[in-house]
């Protein structure tokens, strides 16, 4: 069973959102390529360093990708050296470095059986009629790495009739 059209759409949609955000926060950040974004997870440059921008999180749910859908390895083991996750309850990206990530998941995760989606914390998952693997981590988890670190959203941006916008600070708690 292949992912509706729609669902693609507003996945997409959901990621260039969290894209554009990131973009925000890092001006200097250069665009992958749709090659590099597809076959080495990698959404943004900082010189050689890549980055996979991660958006469309619940708050406090993160979804880790062991296999990605058609059973190939999941972004987890892509190139990037951070992955950085759009969570808006930290105003920010949570960016942790993505070795650090997978030796974490291999020291915390359980890897020995295939449960359902709502016991899927720190345990595998795989959807219906799909070949991935997942598991779900907390906010709390992330903070556990040493290389954790919040990139607080871009506090202004360009109008396109080429002014600047500043975001009112009520917005940041």
């Amino acid at each position: 069973m292949g992912v509706s059209q729609s669902r693609r759409s507003r996945s997409w949609r959901n990621g260039g959102i969290a894209e554009r955000r990131y973009q925000w926060a890092n001006p200097d950040a250069k665009s992958s390529s749709w090659h590099e974004d597809v076959h080495m997870h990698v959404d943004f440059w900082h010189d050689d360093r890549g980055v996979d921008v991660k958006g469309n999180n619940l708050p406090n749910e993160i979804w880790v990708e062991f296999k990605n859908v058609r059973g190939d390895l999941g972004w987890l083991f892509g190139d990037a050296e951070w992955i950085a996750f759009d969570m808006p309850e930290v105003c920010g990206f949570v960016v942790v470095d993505r070795v650090d990530l997978k030796q974490w998941c291999y020291e915390n995760v359980n890897f020995d059986e295939i449960v359902p989606k709502s016991k899927a914390y720190k345990r595998c998952y795989r959807r219906k009629d799909r070949e991935d693997l997942i598991t779900k981590v907390v906010l709390s988890d992330l903070q556990e790495l040493l290389s954790y670190r919040v990139v607080p959203y871009c506090r202004t941006y360009s109008h396109p009739d080429g002014g600047v916008c500043y975001v009112s600070d009520s917005t940041i708690s």
